[in-house]
């Protein structure tokens, strides 16, 4: 399923040099008026290698609704400021050893000063999310504000399943399962809130702006396409080069991560196999060999646990391609709205 690569690249870059200018603005001024090295700190993940998908979709929702990506700008740097605090603490709680080709900064300054820098992430992002009151006027502020509450609400309720998952030892679940934590987890911080967030922002004030009945669709669109982007990053987990991904391959093999992949290993494996992988599994980290990591995703591939999570993600992609030509508030055929559709194929033809 191939995408535009040259339109995708091209408004996911200046996406990201929007936001970092935007974001290196707001550490400039907390550099001088706050606690200089912790900023040094928070500057650190955004401004590693990222892909910026977040933004890129806010951007994109807000002028292909008729907006202007002024209007988007400082909810999509809160956006970025939210996604980067998330991956501090998922680094802390996963215990995880690279990110975007780095050491994780717990790995690199302790567990406890990552936690201190991904509170005050989240904490610097309310002062963009603020601002919108200027820029958008205070109505659209108060429901881009809503909008965030409710992804910041979903997305630590889905942490708060998978980490449960680990702290019973359960092993027991099905592709269900495994689907409604990452709907909460990943879809709406990954693409309902941008999609959501882009049109409050691009549509004009007053009675034209967005109803709820008028967002409600992207909820599902943004559904479909975030569990194939999660089941497609599984994957990526798992075969792509690790130079190229950026973290750690087999990483969630390590940290013993339920994916759709692992999950359908356990269901179908012989009782020997799948009583030596829940050894493994259950073993902490520090304590797992490689071999016998290396044998059980040599064990999941043969048994075509891979290739049932690849055609799960091929198939809620296309669903969403299906649900992208209809009931959406996107009307114009502009560049904008095309990356919109080219997003859908890129969350599972993308490389890293």
């Amino acid at each position: 399923m191939s995408y535009d690569v040259e339109l995708v690249n091209r408004i996911l870059v200046q996406a990201r040099q929007d936001v970092l200018a935007e974001l290196e603005k707001i550490l400039a001024v907390r550099r001088q008026t706050g606690y200089g090295p912790l900023y040094d700190l928070i500057a650190d993940y955004p401004f590693r290698e990222g892909k910026c998908i977040r933004p890129a979709l806010l951007f994109a929702a807000c002028r292909a609704v008729g907006g202007r990506t002024e209007q988007a700008l400082l909810s999509a740097t809160a956006l970025e400021l939210f996604h980067n605090a998330a991956l501090t603490f998922d680094d802390v709680q996963d215990d995880s050893l690279y990110r975007r080709g780095k050491v994780t900064m717990s790995q690199a300054k302790g567990g406890s000063v990552a936690i201190n820098v991904g509170v005050a992430t989240n904490v610097l992002s309310l002062e963009p999310l603020l601002g919108n009151t200027h820029v958008l006027g205070v109505r659209k502020a108060l429901m881009i504000l809503a909008e965030v509450e409710r992804m910041a609400r979903e997305s630590t309720e889905g942490q708060a399943i998978e980490l449960g998952w680990i702290a019973d030892g359960l092993f027991d679940l099905d592709d269900s399962d495994y689907v409604r934590m990452a709907y909460k987890k990943t879809c709406w911080y990954t693409v309902i809130a941008p999609l959501r967030i882009g049109v409050i922002c691009g549509t004009p004030n007053g009675p034209l702006a967005p109803l709820e009945d008028e967002l409600t669709p992207l909820i599902e669109l943004g559904f479909l396409a975030g569990i194939a982007f999660q089941i497609h990053d599984d994957l990526l987990n798992l075969e792509a080069d690790e130079s190229l991904y950026g973290k750690e391959t087999s990483g969630d093999l390590w940290e013993g991560k339920r994916t759709i992949m692992l999950l359908h290993f356990l269901r179908t494996a012989n009782k020997t196999g799948k009583t030596r992988a829940l050894k493994l599994l259950r073993t902490p980290r520090v304590e797992k060999s490689q071999s016998e990591v290396a044998w059980l995703l040599k064990a999941m591939t043969e048994a075509g646990s891979l290739k049932h999570g690849r055609a799960l993600a091929i198939e809620y992609s296309e669903r969403a391609l299906e649900m992208d030509s209809r009931g959406l508030p996107f009307q114009l055929e502009t560049e904008d709205r095309r990356f919109l559709r080219e997003m859908l194929r890129y969350v599972i033809d993308r490389v890293k």
